[in-house]
């Protein structure tokens, strides 16, 4: 059973005439890593809030709510919310290192968990539910925010990839099993919270711009195994591309 997480914060810039950004970081390495390059940078409009959201869509949609609810009903909605972390690809031109930015995902095993319902309740109900590939156009999350848009167009001009991402509580394995998914769902790359991050910023926070930066840990070919032994050295290059599209954003945002 997955646990909720106690979010941690990393808080920059503290100004009351800069924008409100929040990015969520499923695993303690990401959120660190992330942590740390924000950190360091600096920014002239905006104002990034870093949180550890802990693994899994449930937890990545308690979290979000937790965390991003209290701002709205107080009248201090983030401008943007970012979910920031690492992925398997599920598609043959990916290689480790390529960076994913997203502003569509869909959920591949939609249900209710107990676990929500007893922690969440106050924040609406999620409604997980199977859905077959033949749907993923009809259940794809997506945020056509023009701001978002225009900082997606950007960031694909800089070689940051493009593309929706498959969200699942099940580890993705074997690379036929990959390539079919990605086929499919018609997705670039699988993780666990990006669905559920957009689902949450969309449809139970008053519509809040959101997408998801997603750097390749384990190719198409590549296991478990593979994607630990390089998650530190990913995690790293997912806090300097974080940075990359917070300093776009700052412009947009001006």
């Amino acid at each position: 059973m997955m646990q909720m997480m106690t979010p941690q914060k990393g808080n920059f810039q503290m100004s009351n005439s800069k924008k409100d950004i929040i990015i969520f970081n499923p695993t303690p390495n990401e959120f660190e890593a992330v942590k740390r390059h924000v950190g360091a940078a600096s920014f002239r409009n905006i104002n990034p809030t870093v949180i550890e959201s802990g693994m899994g869509k449930i937890n990545a949609a308690f979290q979000m709510a937790a965390e991003v609810l209290p701002r709205v009903e107080g009248g201090k909605k983030p401008a943007v919310v970012i979910g920031a972390g690492t992925s398997g690809s599920l598609n043959m031109k990916l290689t480790g290192g390529d960076m994913i930015v997203s502003n569509a995902a869909i959920i591949a095993d939609w249900r209710m968990e107990d676990d929500f319902n007893r922690h969440c309740a106050a924040y609406g109900d999620i409604n997980f539910r199977a859905v077959e590939p033949s749907l993923a156009e009809e259940m794809t999350i997506a945020c056509t925010d023009p701001i978002v848009t225009t900082l997606l167009d950007r960031l694909e001009n800089r070689g940051f990839k493009r593309g929706r991402m498959l969200t699942s509580d099940t580890f993705v394995a074997g690379i036929n099993n990959k390539l079919r998914l990605g086929h499919e769902f018609g997705c670039l790359a699988c993780d666990m919270e990006s669905a559920a991050f957009g689902y949450t910023a969309s449809k139970r926070l008053d519509g809040i711009p959101w997408f998801n930066l997603r750097v390749v840990a384990d190719t198409i070919d590549e296991s478990l195994s593979d994607y630990v032994n390089m998650e530190i050295d990913m995690v790293e290059i997912l806090g300097g591309k974080t940075v990359e599209a917070l300093t776009i954003l700052d412009e947009l945002l001006a």
